[in-house]
Formats: C-alpha cells, structure tokens, sequence
C-alpha cells in the first residue's frame, strides 16, 4: 500500500521512529517545538503496516497537478495525524483543494477539539469544508472522545468513530494492564507545561500557581523528576547552556515561575530533576523507570501509561478531560488532587476500569483502521 502523510511533524527515520527535523542546538532551545504532534505522529506509525511506499504532502503549497497524478496512479491513502484540529482559529492552508484534486481515501485518526471548557465550536467556512470531504472519503473519522465526536456533530459531520489517541497503544500490547506499586509510588514523573492560554485553561493564572503548588507538594513526598515538552526556558537547564540558562532564569523569575514560595523548589529541580525529550523513542526509555507519571502534559501521560506506568490526568482543559474519560484513567481536578495523598491518587482500584476495558478499546483501534483500508501490526 502506498500512504501519503498529512500534517506530519518530524522527521521518520525507520518504520517506528521519529525525530525531530535537523535543526542547530541554538534553534533547538530557542524556539517552542510540539513534541505531543511528534509523539501522535510516530505512535500512528507504529500502529501500520510499513507502507510499500510513501509521500509527504504539505498543504500549504497550492495544488501541484504532476503530484495529483502521480498519486492517483499509486492509489495512495492519505493518513492524517491526529492533532487538537477541531478549533475555531484552524488554518487548513490549501487541504480542501487537494482532497478534491486527488479524490483518494483519507485515514483520519485521534482527531480532537480544543476548548478551555465543553462549549459549542462553530467551524469556520474553510473547515466545514475541508471536515465534509474528509468525511466523503473515509468509513469513519476516528475522534478521541466524546467532546470531539459532539463538535464534529455539532458542524455537520456524523461519520463518527471515537477511538482515543494512537500514543496509548504505541506499545501494541493489548495484554497492558496498569498495577500501581503497594503502599503507592515512590519515584514520580511529572510532566511540567507553562504555555497555557484562555483557550485551554479558563483561568491560566489560577493553572500555573496551582501546579507550582503541586510540584512543590509532590516533592516532599516522593522522589520527583520533571519532564519538559517543549518551552525554551527548560530546554535551556535541560542543555546546561550558560547563558542561555541565564536568560532563562531572568524570564522564569519576571514571569512569576520562579517566585519567593515554591522558586526555590522548581529551580533546584531545574537544575538537577528535569528532562526533555525531542524523539518520543527517548521517553520510551525514560517513562519506565518511574512509579507513577501525572502532570499537564497529555503526551507525556498517555506514552506512559502504554508502556505500563500507572498514570493519572489532570481535568484542566477538554483534551484531557475527553483522553481521561475514553480510556478510564484517572482524572483529577488540580485542586482537589492536592488534597489527597500519592496512595490515594494511584490505588489500585482506581484502575480497575482501565484494566478490564483496555482490551476492547485496542481491539476498536485495530478495527477502525481495517475498516478504514489500512493494514495494521496490531
């Protein structure tokens, strides 16, 4: 089968791996770089058959007529990686004009809405049309939850499938259960996110002193790592660059990350307890040696928990509501996870649900790519 890859991110340098495109170590720590997109992107493809041939298509450039035809001719499938693309503000660049150009079958999977509560999207023109003829070229388009299947309903689309994220089953281990350790966990990752806007939190400044709170909680109880995903000021402690560590700290204090409460705590564990990852195949290494993973970072909980570290979420926004409620991980708002203790938070019953459905819902995302025509390694 030949596959052509929509809204890719990265780099693919063999059939399950995925780096980060090349880039100098200044621009690397400089600039903000999505490694959830990158993490969605290589679990998808480690969830396929290797194709027998493949093609990158940027929709960005305008419809290219000697491309069209040599993909017609292949018969290629277009894969869309899954990403928040259910939003109001969506840019689909030059897409419509090539779904009506190739006319090939679309495979769109973890496809999600992206709102700082459960409220109404209204697409913009552009999206009804590109998400109607994504829908005319697929059986159904697999959604994460039910707040994506309801805001693609919402816009006209019914062929709905809701099968969470690729990056839970990037493992292919439809054995996995998650067995919390007794007496709850010791050493803890906790996956650290700044960025943060009205769109995904109602209130980001409550957001970022409550989780300053928890980190400073969380390590007096427990041997506690953090993990960045993609803000330049970790990455410049993480890189140990000087100067840049310099202006990062100079940033972090004028922002109020580093204050006179919990500054001391996230500083040392800056600069002793935190790391980054730019190839999710990293955190395949790093996740495991860990007890328990929680934090505000989506692909950071779920990457673990495929690999069989218990793992929790935190209901901050509807992504990580939705993800926590299709797959029976536990969920937990951020100030009432601060009254509870780490045994309490990961008792083993709270992931009972988790463990007696975890089979079903690989089995779901097996079928809804056969369904849709693409061969699977499921």
């Amino acid at each position: 089968m030949h596959i052509t890859y929509v809204k890719y991110a990265g780099k693919k340098v063999d059939p399950d791996r995925v780096n980060w495109y090349d880039k100098s170590i200044d621009v690397l720590i400089d600039n903000y770089f999505n490694t959830g997109d990158i993490c969605v992107y290589e679990s998808t493809l480690r969830l396929l058959e290797p194709p027998t041939g493949e093609f990158y298509l940027n929709i960005d450039e305008p419809v290219n007529p000697d491309v069209v035809s040599r993909l017609k001719a292949l018969g290629s499938t277009l894969v869309l990686r899954g990403s928040n693309y259910l939003h109001e503000q969506m840019n689909w660049g030059y897409f419509d004009d090539w779904l009506k150009a190739l006319d090939l079958p679309v495979v769109a999977c973890g496809m999600g809405a992206q709102a700082e509560t459960d409220r109404p999207i209204e697409f913009s023109p552009q999206s009804r049309y590109v998400w109607k003829h994504i829908a005319d070229h697929c059986q159904t388009i697999g959604v994460r939850g039910a707040f994506s299947a309801e805001t693609l309903k919402h816009n006209g689309v019914g062929n709905i499938e809701i099968v969470g994220c690729p990056s839970l089953f990037r493992a292919r281990n439809r054995d996995l259960a998650l067995e919390p350790a007794p007496g709850g966990p010791r050493r803890v990752s906790f996956s650290v996110r700044r960025e943060v806007d009205v769109t995904y939190a109602s209130d980001p400044v409550e957001f970022v002193e409550t989780q300053k709170r928890i980190i400073a909680k969380l390590d007096l109880v427990a041997d506690l790592y953090l993990s960045c995903h993609g803000e330049p000021e970790e990455k410049a402690f993480f890189y140990r660059a000087p100067r840049a560590r310099e202006e990062a700290t100079a940033r972090l204090v004028a922002s109020g990350w580093f204050d006179h409460a919990s500054g001391g705590v996230l500083k040392r564990l800056y600069e002793s307890k935190l790391y980054y990852f730019s190839r999710p195949s990293d955190y395949d290494y790093y996740a495991p040696q860990f007890d328990a993973a929680l934090g505000y970072r989506v692909h950071a909980v779920l990457p673990a928990a495929a690999l069989g570290v218990p793992a929790a979420m935190f209901d901050y926004d509807t992504r990580s509501r939705e993800l926590a409620e299709t797959f029976d991980l536990p969920l937990y708002k951020p100030d009432e996870f601060e009254r509870m203790t780490l045994a309490e938070a990961f008792a083993p019953e709270r992931f009972d649900k988790f463990n007696s459905r975890f089979k079903e819902r690989y089995d779901r995302m097996k079928h809804f790519f056969v369904k849709n025509g693409v061969s699977t390694r499921m």
